[in-house]
């Protein structure tokens, strides 16, 4: 009887070894035949993404190890306690992800890659019961089999913590360019045809998008949130005798403004009529990009005369036109110039102006007075512009010699909310998706801290040329496609926009064209 006890217990430990090993062997070698997609799932995780080539390797290796143990009987016990050791990882890690991960991610491919995470943890659920109860029918010493599973639950269960907590601070501050994708954070829900690819996007009051023209760049298109009804308007200005070359539209109602800094001129109109009166002409402030701050106040970059380099500041249009510079906000890497090129919006939200510089990883946060709130990074890791720039003697011009790497290449900004999409790729990340979509990573500029990011998908081949957001909605132009985009409440809260306050401006007419402050 007891020889049939024995054999009966032998039968169940090796039924558990040979299920245990099919598990093993199954799984690493199917992480292993789609490493890169392994790699690239584990980069989803909230949890691991921030070790994903340490962990990616180690999964493999200890799969491995822990299957030859189990099919040696000299070996069999330890290969047994390691089973439920890692299984109890992988349960604790599926627990900790569905009830306290900010997101959850896509299933981590390997065994069983169609099934859920709750289908995931019951089946890990089982196979560490398994492991566990084969470890003490093995065991000639229950009570001390049973304390040392005892620790591995504890031991285990503690150190999937620290790993949540740890990858958590390093992927929202010291990002090490592994990018986050959350599943259902961004999803379209409608598109329109532009008929043209030279719209882009001026403005909006929350309810209506508003469409510039750089053809037509008297004519403004409105389309409401659906992107079904539309609208058109066409600015009339009371002289239109200038050499306009670079027209721009901004519009923030109840006003517009229609600026050209190669003029220099700048109008200013109210959307009931779309009448602009000139608001700066007849100088030489001349700018290369303007944002509006308020009604009586504009954001803009020029260039110094002397050294040609870049620098912001404002205009203040009161009794008389008013220009402040701020010349330690851009800074010089390279050649002042080039490397300090970058795209500026303003958010009435926060009230603050954001400066995302083209070529490295930063972008400046300042107040409405361009006073400096702080510097802060995106996640990739150029710090320093990659440029190479010559300076021909004979126009005495400066000319970029090769092909520049470009950072960040658009941005939006609402509220808290800094969008940037970017043009670097991350790692563990497909290159086949870089070739369907372009990548837009989410910050908090009051957390200063990195989100996630969204992908936004091409159109016949073309990438996204512009982007806003309002609300929880993003908005895209790709070629002659407007796409709109639903961002999840969830892990994006976004302010709805405001219409700016006109009561202070209500008896506002323009200031004289008279200049009180000297030229750069």
């Amino acid at each position: 009887m007891k020889n049939y006890s024995l054999k009966s217990k032998e039968t169940i430990v090796e039924t558990i070894s040979v299920l245990l090993i099919l598990l093993f062997v199954y799984s690493a070698l199917s992480k292993l035949l789609e490493f890169q997609n392994f790699q690239a799932q584990l980069g989803q995780s909230p949890l691991l993404s921030a070790y994903t080539g340490f962990i990616s390797y180690s999964v493999l290796t200890v799969e491995f190890i822990i299957a030859l143990l189990l099919a040696i009987p000299k070996t069999r016990f330890i290969g047994l306690l390691s089973s439920f050791g890692l299984m109890l990882l992988f349960t604790v890690y599926i627990v900790v992800i569905l009830n306290y991960s900010s997101f959850v991610p896509c299933s981590c491919g390997g065994i069983l890659e169609q099934l859920g995470w709750k289908e995931h943890l019951i089946l890990n659920i089982g196979f560490t019961i398994l492991a566990g109860l084969g470890s003490l029918i093995v065991s000639s010493h229950k009570k001390k089999t049973f304390l040392k599973l005892a620790l591995i639950t504890f031991t285990g269960s503690i150190l999937i913590v620290l790993l949540y907590l740890t990858s958590e601070n390093t992927m929202h501050r010291e990002n090490p360019f592994i990018r986050r994708f959350i599943q259902g954070s961004a999803t379209k829900i409608a598109e329109a045809d532009l008929k043209s690819n030279s719209k882009y996007f001026a403005g909006t009051d929350g309810n209506m998008i508003f469409l510039g023209d750089n053809i037509a760049p008297l004519h403004i298109k409105a389309y409401d949130s659906t992107l079904k009804e539309k609208k058109h308007y066409k600015i009339e200005l009371e002289r239109e005798d200038f050499p306009f070359s670079s027209v721009q539209v901004r519009v923030q109602p109840p006003y517009f403004f229609l600026m050209d800094g190669t003029v220099p001129v700048i109008f200013r109109g109210k959307t009931a009529d779309w009448k602009g009166k000139l608001l700066m002409h007849s100088n030489n402030y001349y700018f290369s990009k303007a944002e509006i701050i308020a009604p009586d106040k504009i954001a803009f970059r020029a260039q110094q005369l002397k050294s040609l380099n870049n620098i912001l500041g404002t205009f203040t249009f009161s009794d008389s036109l008013q220009v402040q510079y701020a010349p330690s906000l851009l800074q010089k890497q390279i050649d002042g110039f080039f490397d300090t090129d970058g795209s500026m919006q303003y958010d009435n939200q926060l009230q603050k102006l954001i400066y995302a510089y083209y070529y490295r990883n930063q972008f400046i946060i300042t107040d409405s007075k361009l006073n400096l709130s702080y510097r802060a990074n995106t996640i990739d890791t150029t710090t320093k512009a990659k440029l190479k720039v010559v300076f021909i003697k004979e126009t005495g011009q400066r000319k970029i010699a090769s092909p520049p790497s470009t950072v960040n290449q658009l941005i939006a900004v609402s509220g808290n909310l800094l969008f940037v999409n970017s043009k670097l790729i991350g790692r563990y990340e497909s290159k086949k998706m870089w070739e369907q979509a372009s990548i837009v990573d989410v910050y908090d500029i009051q957390q200063n801290t990195y989100l996630s990011s969204i992908y936004i998908y091409d159109v016949n081949e073309v990438k996204v040329q512009s982007i806003s957001v309002s609300g929880n909605n993003l908005y895209a132009i790709i070629g002659h496609q407007l796409h709109k985009y639903r961002l999840s409440k969830n892990l994006f809260s976004v302010p709805k926009t405001r219409v700016q306050n006109t009561k202070k401006y209500k008896n506002f007419t323009g200031p004289s064209n008279r200049i009180e402050t000297e030229n750069l």
